[in-house]
Protein backbone atom coordinates (compact mmCIF):
# COMPACT_ATOMS: atom_id res chain seq x y z
CA UNK A 1 0.00 0.00 0.00
CA UNK A 2 1.30 3.88 -0.61
CA UNK A 3 1.43 3.87 3.61
CA UNK A 4 4.18 0.70 3.14
CA UNK A 5 2.08 -1.19 5.60
CA UNK A 6 0.76 -4.54 4.30
CA UNK A 7 -2.21 -4.56 6.14
CA UNK A 8 -1.44 -8.17 6.76
CA UNK A 9 -0.42 -9.52 10.02
CA UNK A 10 2.89 -9.96 10.75
CA UNK A 11 3.41 -11.11 14.41
CA UNK A 12 1.41 -13.46 16.42
CA UNK A 13 -0.66 -11.71 18.71
CA UNK A 14 -4.00 -10.70 19.49
CA UNK A 15 -6.29 -8.11 19.99
CA UNK A 16 -9.79 -6.97 19.78
CA UNK A 17 -10.99 -4.77 16.93
CA UNK A 18 -7.23 -3.73 15.65
CA UNK A 19 -6.51 -5.19 12.22
CA UNK A 20 -2.72 -4.98 13.45
CA UNK A 21 -3.22 -8.41 15.11
CA UNK A 22 -2.83 -12.24 13.96
CA UNK A 23 -6.55 -12.76 15.73
CA UNK A 24 -8.56 -10.19 16.06
CA UNK A 25 -11.87 -10.21 18.33
CA UNK A 26 -13.88 -7.08 16.85
CA UNK A 27 -17.23 -8.32 18.95
CA UNK A 28 -18.88 -11.01 20.90
CA UNK A 29 -18.96 -14.09 19.86
CA UNK A 30 -16.58 -13.26 17.07
CA UNK A 31 -12.67 -13.93 15.91
CA UNK A 32 -11.59 -13.30 12.47
CA UNK A 33 -8.25 -15.21 12.05
CA UNK A 34 -6.30 -12.44 9.69
CA UNK A 35 -3.72 -15.32 8.81
CA UNK A 36 -5.76 -16.90 6.35
CA UNK A 37 -6.27 -16.09 2.53
CA UNK A 38 -7.74 -16.83 -0.86
CA UNK A 39 -4.44 -18.77 -1.72
CA UNK A 40 -5.23 -21.59 1.31
CA UNK A 41 -7.16 -24.54 1.13
CA UNK A 42 -10.29 -23.72 3.38
CA UNK A 43 -10.42 -27.45 4.63
CA UNK A 44 -7.32 -27.38 5.56
CA UNK A 45 -7.23 -23.90 7.18
CA UNK A 46 -10.01 -24.71 8.84
CA UNK A 47 -8.82 -28.24 10.59
CA UNK A 48 -5.36 -26.17 11.48
CA UNK A 49 -7.70 -23.61 13.27
CA UNK A 50 -9.77 -26.48 15.04
CA UNK A 51 -7.01 -28.60 15.93
CA UNK A 52 -4.57 -25.62 17.16
CA UNK A 53 -7.62 -24.36 19.76
CA UNK A 54 -8.45 -27.43 20.71
CA UNK A 55 -5.18 -27.93 21.98
CA UNK A 56 -4.87 -25.10 23.84
CA UNK A 57 -8.05 -25.55 25.53
CA UNK A 58 -7.01 -29.22 26.85
CA UNK A 59 -3.61 -28.01 27.71
CA UNK A 60 -5.01 -24.88 29.65
CA UNK A 61 -3.02 -22.54 27.61
CA UNK A 62 -3.14 -18.82 28.65
CA UNK A 63 -3.04 -16.45 25.74
CA UNK A 64 -1.62 -13.68 27.72
CA UNK A 65 -3.35 -9.95 27.51
CA UNK A 66 -4.80 -8.60 24.07
CA UNK A 67 -2.87 -6.36 22.39
CA UNK A 68 -4.48 -3.09 21.82
CA UNK A 69 -1.51 -1.36 20.10
CA UNK A 70 -0.90 -0.38 15.90
CA UNK A 71 1.78 -3.02 15.93
CA UNK A 72 2.78 -1.58 11.77
CA UNK A 73 3.74 1.66 13.53
CA UNK A 74 5.81 0.72 16.36
CA UNK A 75 9.60 -0.78 15.92
CA UNK A 76 10.86 -3.69 15.39
CA UNK A 77 13.37 -3.77 18.34
CA UNK A 78 10.14 -3.06 20.83
CA UNK A 79 8.29 -5.48 19.51
CA UNK A 80 11.01 -8.18 19.69
CA UNK A 81 11.52 -6.84 23.55
CA UNK A 82 8.21 -7.90 24.11
CA UNK A 83 8.51 -11.55 23.02
CA UNK A 84 6.19 -10.68 20.56
CA UNK A 85 6.95 -13.80 17.49
CA UNK A 86 6.89 -13.71 13.94
CA UNK A 87 4.73 -15.44 11.64
CA UNK A 88 6.57 -17.42 8.57
CA UNK A 89 7.30 -14.22 5.74
CA UNK A 90 7.48 -17.30 2.80
CA UNK A 91 5.80 -20.33 1.84
CA UNK A 92 9.31 -22.07 2.61
CA UNK A 93 9.62 -20.81 6.17
CA UNK A 94 5.81 -21.88 6.24
CA UNK A 95 7.07 -25.14 5.61
CA UNK A 96 9.72 -25.53 7.93
CA UNK A 97 7.15 -24.32 10.85
CA UNK A 98 4.90 -26.81 9.94
CA UNK A 99 7.26 -29.71 10.11
CA UNK A 100 7.87 -29.62 13.63
CA UNK A 101 4.47 -28.68 14.21
CA UNK A 102 3.41 -32.15 16.81
CA UNK A 103 -0.41 -30.96 16.54
CA UNK A 104 -0.97 -30.45 12.98
CA UNK A 105 0.93 -33.75 12.34
CA UNK A 106 -1.68 -35.46 14.58
CA UNK A 107 -4.71 -33.88 13.70
CA UNK A 108 -4.23 -34.37 9.92
CA UNK A 109 -3.13 -37.82 10.13
CA UNK A 110 -1.27 -40.22 8.11
CA UNK A 111 -2.60 -41.26 4.44
CA UNK A 112 -1.81 -44.46 2.56
CA UNK A 113 1.96 -44.64 2.07
CA UNK A 114 3.01 -41.35 4.12
CA UNK A 115 2.01 -38.76 6.30
CA UNK A 116 0.19 -35.79 4.78
CA UNK A 117 1.69 -33.37 6.59
CA UNK A 118 5.26 -34.73 5.03
CA UNK A 119 3.13 -35.04 1.33
CA UNK A 120 2.08 -31.07 1.89
CA UNK A 121 5.17 -30.07 2.65
CA UNK A 122 6.98 -31.91 -0.31
CA UNK A 123 4.56 -30.39 -2.79
CA UNK A 124 5.09 -26.78 -1.34
CA UNK A 125 8.62 -27.03 -1.13
CA UNK A 126 8.88 -28.29 -4.76
CA UNK A 127 6.07 -25.36 -5.18
CA UNK A 128 8.98 -22.62 -4.04
CA UNK A 129 11.70 -24.46 -5.82
CA UNK A 130 9.67 -24.16 -9.35
CA UNK A 131 8.42 -20.25 -8.38
CA UNK A 132 12.22 -19.31 -7.77
CA UNK A 133 13.81 -20.77 -11.04
CA UNK A 134 11.41 -18.59 -13.09
CA UNK A 135 13.46 -15.71 -14.64
CA UNK A 136 11.48 -12.56 -15.00
CA UNK A 137 12.49 -9.80 -17.49
CA UNK A 138 12.80 -7.16 -14.70
CA UNK A 139 16.15 -9.72 -13.56
CA UNK A 140 17.24 -9.70 -17.70
CA UNK A 141 16.77 -5.61 -17.88
CA UNK A 142 18.65 -5.61 -14.12
CA UNK A 143 20.93 -8.28 -14.70
CA UNK A 144 21.75 -9.51 -17.91
CA UNK A 145 21.74 -6.36 -20.41
CA UNK A 146 23.55 -4.35 -17.56
CA UNK A 147 26.96 -5.83 -17.57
Amino acid sequence: TASGATWSPVWITYGYNNRTQMLRIPGPGRIEDRTIDGSCNPYLAAAAVLAAGLDGIEKGLDAGEPNADNLYAMPYDELKGRGLETLPATLLQATYELEHDDVLREALGRGRDEDYVDYFIRVKREEWNRYHEQVTPWEIREYLTRF
